[in-house]
């Protein structure tokens, strides 16, 4: 095939117009058309995502690269996890050189994709993000010198792996030449490899001081805050309509942004904002081009899930907008599950609950350990990523035992008594203290086995699905948002506030009237500029108030069990930071107050067992999830007590378990709308369905 063909083939329409336009609203981007074949679950394995070009160009690899490049993508392999029970084949193709220097290894790719399909398998197909590799891309297009990311010097911004690949230039995603030309890829990978599933690696953005300061983006920053805002907002918010001259913002030595703890200047905001809208804009016409395609292409990005880390300001990442635009997405966290030393719980549950609140499935690695693969069954409710070739014998066990019981997992729904706010701009303005108070939160509910889901701050126009509303230090509340909240607890509902929760308004405002005001007794008001510098320590004991139809809980503080972490660079809160807090039985105890003493499950166990729980209604049926955090030291959880709301009397309980060879009917009894029973000591994983 010769140049003009190739890239003929893979844009055969016109390029949109290249001027960039980003809309300023920053509004809920509704979601894209599903895959339907996902609605199956999911089982991902490969050969290799890259290609022998950037293993070579990156160095340091063995000499056998090649052989190795072959062997990924052989059909040996194919057939082999095809015969393990895999259904999706993960393979290369595209890496970030340009069309034309990847062309044999794009042509693999297709070759691969045929193999794989005769063989009954789906493809995933790799393509680099956020990657231009300038020494064979700027010789094919040289326009392209004007398509990357630069920093205020007018220096190209890198996508640094350690000091050795400084060839990596980002490119600019406001750009909408360069998205002209990602589209070309995406349309080989529909039209030509007939993919069924793109994988965008690399999906983030560099944290300040290396944002982009390319014309398009000053230009599309100020377009955009003209779009958002009528020129009476534009002066409420800046002190002045005219915003032509507004830049992004700049560093100096003594003024370092990763050490800049609350972030109140309108400006710094409003560019949060803006490169996390550029970001969902981008990946939603990539995702709207494949599915114009062929509407069951899957999409997929990897942009990790929650960390602790402050993914707007550092990345330009705001998951709630850009997982309408996927199916699925990946995080490469180093959340190794299990129990450390100094008796932390680490998971990657947060990450999970993430992807179950916009409908996503969560890619992760889980072949190191069974209790990575048991987490993921259990939260994710599919096996997801299961490795490269050759796969581990325990990732073998799981997908066999998946496979076994599908049903018991397909078409699931969550169920939870709790929903727990993580408020987008008081993690983002202030992620020291609000992620801090989220994790706490969520740490507190993981132990003590609560259900729950996580929330966001779209989800509080309608909170019909919860009994209660967590909000931890949830600051920065919007007008519209504390009216939702305030008919929520009038008509019925319980409300958990802790700390500072709707002390701002949606831009960290001060309220002159604490927004909660009405609905919670013994919340100090917030200080003004003081609250700017650091997180106020803060104690005393619950409040408790009748509210209407409702009832509420004031904590004025989760308390960290023990001393402090030392704040790092952004002030993430990393897992050093996961520990139950030292006063969690106060949150367990407003929960269940706020309930009347009604739960709808109650488990029994270890701080190290944790739980989770989903129905299909359609089967009258509820599964209940045990997983044992133990399990690396190999210590058993005891015998687990549950009693759980059914809607009919209970006439089965039936326990699977991979750690064991034939599944289990436990002895029940039915008091009322409850059913009662035991669960023998979990090793590792176990499941109890129960049916009605």
């Amino acid at each position: 095939m010769n140049r003009r063909s190739f890239l003929g083939s893979a844009l055969s329409t016109p390029l949109l117009a290249a001027q960039t336009r980003v809309e300023g609203v920053r509004d809920a981007l509704g979601g894209l058309p599903k895959a339907h074949w996902l609605e199956n679950g999911l089982i991902d394995a490969g050969g290799s995502h890259e290609g022998y070009l950037f293993t070579v160009r990156r160095g340091g690899e063995r000499e056998d690269a090649r052989e190795s490049y072959e062997r990924a993508q052989s059909e040996e392999v194919i057939r082999r996890l095809k015969s393990q029970g895999v259904e999706v084949f993960h393979t290369h193709l595209y890496k970030g050189f340009g069309m034309e220097a990847e062309k044999p290894e794009m042509e693999d790719a297709r070759r691969v994709a045929e193999i794989a399909h005769r063989n009954g398998l789906k493809v995933d197909s790799y393509i680099q993000w956020n990657t231009l590799m300038y020494e064979t891309f700027f010789a094919e297009e040289p326009r392209a010198k004007d398509w990357i990311q630069r920093d205020i010097s007018g220096n190209p911004i890198l996508l640094v792996y350690g000091y050795q690949q400084s060839f990596r230039y980002r490119p600019c995603f406001a750009n909408q030449h360069y998205l002209d030309y990602l589209k070309k890829i995406v349309r080989y990978a529909v039209e030509e490899v007939k993919t069924d599933f793109i994988h965008f690696d690399n999906f983030d953005l560099n944290p300040e001081p290396d944002s982009c300061h390319c014309p398009v983006c000053v230009d599309g920053f100020r377009r955009y805050l003209r779009e958002k805002y009528s020129p009476a907002k534009r002066k409420e918010r800046f002190g002045f309509e005219n915003v032509d001259f507004v830049t992004p913002p700049q560093w100096n030595k003594e003024n370092r942004p990763e050490r800049m703890q609350i972030i109140f200047d309108p400006a710094i905001q409003e560019w949060v904002d803006f490169r996390c809208q550029v970001m969902a804009r981008a990946l939603r016409q990539m995702g709207e081009y494949a599915k114009s395609m062929n509407p069951e292409v899957a999409i997929e990005c990897n942009p990790h899930g929650i960390t602790g880390a402050n993914r707007a300001w550092e990345a330009g990442l705001d998951h709630t907008r850009f997982l309408k635009s996927t199916e699925v997405f990946w995080t490469e966290e180093e959340n190794t599950p299990g129990v450390t030393p100094d008796g932390r719980l680490i998971t990657k549950i947060r990450s999970y609950k993430l992807a179950r609140a916009f409908g996503n499935i969560l890619l992760a690695y889980i072949a190191g350990h069974p209790l990575e693969a048991a987490e993921c069954l259990a939260f994710n409710q599919t096996i997801g990523y299961c490795g490269e070739d050759p796969l581990r014998p325990h990732i073998l066990r799981y997908i066999a035992f998946y496979r076994r019981n599908r049903d018991l997992f397909t078409n699931t729904q969550d169920l939870a008594d709790v929903g727990l706010l993580r408020s987008c701009a008081s993690i983002t303005y202030n992620n020291a203290s609000a992620q801090l108070s989220a994790v706490l939160a969520e740490q507190a509910l993981i132990q003590a086995r609560i259900p729950f889901d996580l929330i966001f701050d779209e989800h509080l126009a309608n909170l019909s699905k919860y009994r209660m509303l967590v909000l931890p230090d949830s600051e920065c509340l919007s007008d519209s948002q504390l009216a939702s909240i305030r008919r929520f607890v009038q008509n019925g509902g319980g409300l958990i506030a802790i700390g500072q929760a709707g002390l701002y308004d949606e831009w960290r405002r001060v309220r002159v009237k604490p927004g909660l005001e009405d609905l919670i007794d013994g919340q100090p008001r917030a200080r003004g500029y003081e609250e700017r510098v650091g997180r106020a320590e803060r104690s005393g004991q619950p409040v408790r108030k009748e509210v209407g139809q409702g009832r509420s809980v004031y904590l004025p503080a989760l308390q960290f069990d023990g001393p402090m972490p030392e704040m790092v660079n952004y002030f993430r809160i990393e897992n050093r930071f996961w520990k139950r807090p030292k006063n969690w039985q106060d949150l367990a105890n407003a929960i269940d107050w706020v309930a009347k003493g009604d739960l709808a499950v109650r488990i029994s166990g270890p701080e190290y067992l944790v739980a989770n729980v989903v129905s299909q209604p359609d089967k009258r049926r509820m599964m209940l999830h045990l997983v044992n955090y133990g399990a690396r030291a190999a210590t058993p959880s005891g015998l687990v007590e549950v009693r759980c709301h059914v809607p009919a009397p209970a006439k089965e309980v039936r326990l699977i378990s991979p750690d064991v060879e034939q599944p289990q009917v436990l002895e029940l009894k039915n008091e009322a709308s409850a059913v009662t029973f035991s669960v023998p000591p979990v090793k590792v994983y176990s499941i109890a369905a129960i049916s009605w």
